[in-house]
């Protein structure tokens, strides 16, 4: 790891130990709960304390690490209200986005998104979990691309690493256990026929449509979530706008 490291280029420090970080939390090397100190990822990686703290101030404003008093940082726990909220604004930044999106989707746009669901499909029927999160993923950024608003672009990047974060953690789940497996594929074949109706949206140029479909398919990704987070209140979706 330090030979990598030292190989980079100074500038590039800083984004690189951010994303090794975030991908230790993904995969769960990083638990919540987990203290972190600067000085010692710094001699980890064998780079200074700079990049470092940078890297882990970063991730405090992405909403992931909790400054402690003493010094160093916290990996913030999961609970039912920080999903609830999470999602509440992933809904109505990708709702917009997919309303965008339906001005500027031609065939060619059209077919890089059947193309998509494609090979999720295919991904779902060998049963490759990894192969279909991703997929099921990229249909999304393409949405979010085609809405050709960088403004929109910025805030759901910042949304996406704690979306990915949950989200992870029920593959992971899902991976590990037969029953959940099973469910998880269930629930991947019923986003696949949500993401058919939004494209047919997008094809007619149906804006609101889209806009609405692609509402209440992250609600119900949210609501797919629910049960592997910890219950510390009660909150439970409604159907006055909750997601």
């Amino acid at each position: 790891m330090k030979a990598s490291f030292m190989q980079l280029e100074k500038t590039h420090l800083f984004e690189q130990i951010h994303q090794v970080l975030w991908d230790k939390i993904r995969n769960g090397e990083i638990v919540p709960g987990q203290r972190l100190k600067d000085v010692e990822w710094a001699q980890r990686l064998g780079v200074s304390r700079t990049p470092v703290r940078e890297a882990m101030r970063k991730m405090q404003q992405e909403g992931v690490l909790i400054p402690l008093s003493q010094g160093g940082y916290e990996v913030r726990g999961s609970s039912r209200r920080d999903l609830i909220e999470l999602y509440r604004c992933r809904a109505v930044l990708e709702a917009l986005a997919t309303e965008e999106a339906a001005e500027r989707c031609d065939a060619k746009q059209a077919k890089r998104l059947e193309e998509l669901i494609g090979r999720c499909d295919e991904a779902i029927a060998r049963g490759d979990l990894d192969a279909a999160f991703s997929l099921n993923t990229a249909f999304h950024t393409a949405i979010i691309e085609l809405s050709n608003n960088a403004h929109l672009g910025n805030l759901l990047d910042a949304l996406r690493k704690l979306v990915f974060f949950y989200r992870a953690a029920l593959l992971e789940n899902s991976r590990n256990d037969v029953e959940n497996r099973a469910l998880y594929i269930e629930r991947l074949r019923i986003k696949q026929a949500h993401h058919r109706k939004i494209l047919s949206a997008l094809k007619k140029k149906d804006g609101a449509r889209a806009a609405e479909l692609m509402r209440n398919h992250v609600r119900a990704t949210a609501e797919d979530l629910l049960p592997i987070v910890p219950d510390s209140e009660s909150e439970a979706f409604d159907e006055r706008g909750a997601a």
